[in-house]
């Protein structure tokens, strides 16, 4: 029944931690994050320091470098005096055309006439030949102290061979690559500025070679634009003698085959063979599209007369005909009086027979007039149907004749193109040679200097307050890891719910560490009896509360085994302090030494052993002499059973006299504390605490390293004896107020006027 009541309470402080884990994970604990960083604060500030120390060192050793900036624009609009097109066009203003001015401006053809004009092969700051041999590196340089010919013997150089001019040049080169070095040319985003910016020890020298390196860059387009211009005109100058040349003889072969096939052109520039035959073609058409149209509608009349519809057909002749129209007219009065007749007499009566012989005759004279109307149009379509046949015969007679022009056409065209294209081209390489002649004097650069460098007054390099605050930040954060991986590296345990999650074990409680004052004063035993209202024994007084609960169905355990992972934990402290404070309740209470192989509690309690028993004797049976009784504390009222140094103590523990000792003890005390050896010194332990009803385990704070902690819980386990909780020993309360867990601690630590200690 207490295996199941102990092992449904591990489970459910199991499921407890995973979800406090499970939340933990889930959410940042700054409160926490804070509290590490002021824990580990002055780590924090030393770094700090160092490394502002450091920076400020190395700052204030390095040389001043100087930074001048000159300015120049790319020009996005063209002056032009005249509005010719320029021989070299104007430069682009896309990224790429902007990109290609940057490397101009760095290449080693206009840096190399830089280093030619300032004479800077000669400056030893760009030339480290010429650098200063009796420096401070020199001096501690011992190759210095060597010859040449040793230096070239030992180091296997061979002599320099090259000439005078080859090693000028090598050095100019060198020097080149100094300056391009020391030289940065940027555009700014959104801008069609150039920034020239040269860096140097000395401020006039860098103004002026930024200045100087702006100024060849605009000669430098200058040159290349007047250049262009030379070369087209000599080009352009040969080309209009050679197509002179060719203009006059292409003109005169189109001549004189003009004269030899007496092909006569007209004003209009055509032959006349030609507009003859455009002329005659174009009524052919005309008389062609007339026809058709007559014969469209004779088609039309043809069908109307046959069907008998002539008269409704809507033909526009006979609409048009005024006789046909005033007989319409003549027919619709008569057949007006023939309805009225109609109306009084009868069809035999003579008007009625009038008025319809003068119908019939109207009829009549209508149709007559439609039948001639249509022998007209019939008559127009002959006409123009001959008229067609006419014309055709003319057009195919003056086609015989045209094809014979034609083909001797064919290559006059030939010459008059090649005529005609020779004059262009001569006119156009005229006419562009003349206007680059005058280009020459009015070239202008694609770009200007919108602002000169000036000398720099302060420093670029280095910037002290920038630098000095760069590693004030850098050693703050190199603190701040300094701190975390400290904390990552702290071992132990500082909080009883680090235990529980760790160790799944229920935390009974915190004891504070007890200054030198009170040790030099009688020991903590003493200290506790003596200040029971100390923030000490209060702590002690938690532990018994926890304990009354933790054994089975809630109850407190009768025998219980006092126990820790290694020496020095304060378990025989722990034990005898518990002891002392529930003594004082009236319980009765005993401690038994159970570590045979370092008793302690002879020596701290005073105890005269000829005058009181050892568990020793009673397991040997050697306590029925009646001289000897158990130590009774006089000031807490409880019994202790002090220990001898034995070798072999696990054949005590073992033997059947333990066991009933323990049985016997039950019956007498309230409570019967077991201080047992530490579980990872000696196995002594693990055997006691078997006949213990809970165990009680002691970690000193901050110490004991977590993972001899869980080996030492891990063998506990296997004796099968629930472990009622865990005990941290030794806290020191300010420290752990600090780490802000909310706990015991804090109140022992923050809130020590509510004691009296």
């Amino acid at each position: 029944m207490y295996d199941n009541h102990y092992s449904e309470q591990q489970q459910g402080l199991a499921a407890t931690a995973g979800a406090n884990n499970a939340e933990d994970e889930r959410i940042i604990d700054i409160r926490g994050l804070l509290l590490v960083l002021w824990r580990r604060k002055w780590a924090i500030v030393n770094a700090a320091l160092f490394v502002v120390i450091m920076a400020t060192i190395v700052v204030f050793q390095l040389t001043p470098r100087y930074t001048a900036v000159s300015l120049l624009a790319i020009e996005t609009r063209q002056n032009r005096v005249v509005d010719l097109e320029a021989v070299m066009s104007g430069m682009g203003t896309d990224q790429a055309a902007i990109k290609t001015e940057i490397d101009v401006l760095r290449s080693r053809r206009l840096v190399g006439k830089l280093v030619d004009q300032l004479k800077l092969v000669e400056d030893p700051e760009f030339n480290p030949g010429l650098a200063d041999k009796n420096g401070i590196l020199s001096v501690l340089n011992p190759l210095t102290y060597v010859s040449d010919a040793w230096l070239d013997a030992v180091l296997g150089r061979e002599p320099d061979t090259r000439s005078e001019a080859e090693i000028a040049q090598s050095v100019r080169a060198r020097v080149v690559d100094s300056v391009l070095a020391q030289m940065e040319v940027t555009n700014p985003a959104r801008s069609y500025t150039l920034e020239i910016a040269v860096e140097s020890i000395d401020p006039k020298k860098a103004a002026r070679i930024a200045n100087t390196l702006a100024n060849l860059y605009l000669t430098d387009q200058l040159e290349v634009k007047f250049e262009a211009t030379q070369r087209a005109n000599e080009w352009l100058n040969e080309r209009v003698y050679e197509l002179r040349e060719k203009v006059r003889m292409s003109e005169q072969n189109a001549q004189q085959f003009r004269e030899q096939n007496q092909l006569i052109q007209t004003q209009s520039a055509g032959l006349v063979n030609e507009q003859q035959l455009a002329q005659l073609n174009t009524q052919l058409v005309t008389a062609r599209t007339e026809l058709a149209r007559i014969q469209a509608r004779e088609s039309q009349i043809e069908a109307n007369v046959q069907d008998g519809t002539i008269e409704e057909s809507g033909l526009l002749e006979v609409l048009q005909s005024p006789l046909i129209q005033r007989l319409k007219e003549q027919e619709s009065e008569v057949r007006r009086r023939r309805a009225e007749l109609a109306t009084r007499y009868g069809p035999k009566h003579p008007r009625m027979m009038n008025v319809e012989a003068e119908l019939d005759d109207l009829k009549k004279k209508i149709t007559l007039e439609i039948n001639k109307i249509v022998a007209g149009i019939r008559g127009e379509a002959e006409v123009a149907e001959i008229r067609v046949q006419t014309l055709e015969q003319n057009l195919n007679a003056l086609k015989q004749e045209s094809f014979k022009n034609s083909r001797a056409q064919v290559q006059m065209r030939e010459l008059d193109r090649e005529a005609e294209a020779n004059r262009l081209l001569l006119q156009t390489f005229l006419t562009r040679f003349k206007e680059t002649s005058s280009q020459d004097g009015i070239q202008q650069a694609d770009a200007r200097i919108i602002s000169n460098a000036d000398i720099p007054a302060l420093p670029s390099f280095p910037k002290k307050k920038m630098l000095l605050l760069f590693a004030g930040v850098a050693g703050v954060a190199l603190g701040v890891g300094l701190a975390f991986l400290l904390e990552a590296l702290d071992n132990g345990y500082r909080s009883p719910e680090h235990l529980r999650q760790d160790l799944n074990l229920r935390p009974l409680g915190m004891i504070p560490l007890v200054g030198k004052a009170v040790l030099q004063s009688g020991g903590p035993e003493k200290y506790i009896v003596a200040k029971p209202s100390s923030s000490f024994a209060e702590a002690h007084r938690s532990i018994h509360a926890s304990l009354m609960f933790s054994g089975a169905a809630g109850t407190t355990p009768k025998v219980l085994a006092v126990t820790s992972s290694v020496p020095g934990e304060g378990k025989s402290t722990a034990t005898l302090c518990l002891a002392h404070i529930l003594g004082k309740t009236g319980l009765k209470v005993l401690v038994v030494e159970a570590d045979l192989r370092r008793p302690v509690l002879k020596k701290r309690l005073d105890i005269d052993e000829n005058d009181f028993v050892s568990i020793n004797a009673i397991l040997k049976g050697e306590a029925g002499d009646g001289k000897r009784s158990i130590f009774k504390d006089e000031m807490s009222g409880i019994d202790v059973l002090w220990a001898e140094r034995e070798d072999n103590p696990q054949k005590r523990f073992t033997a059947p006299e333990f066991r009933q000792f323990l049985a016997e003890a039950r019956k007498q005390y309230d409570l019967v504390l077991l201080d047992t050896p530490p579980i990872m010194a000696v196995s002594d332990a693990m055997i006691i605490a078997k006949n213990a009803e809970s165990i009680m385990f002691v970690v000193q704070w901050e110490a004991t390293a977590k993972g001899i902690v869980k080996t030492a819980v891990k063998q506990l386990s296997q004796t099968g004896v629930p472990l009622a909780g865990a005990v941290l020993t030794q806290v020191d309360v300010k420290r752990h107020r600090g780490y802000g867990y909310g706990d015991q601690g804090y109140y022992y630590g923050g809130k020590s006027n509510y004691y009296t200690n």
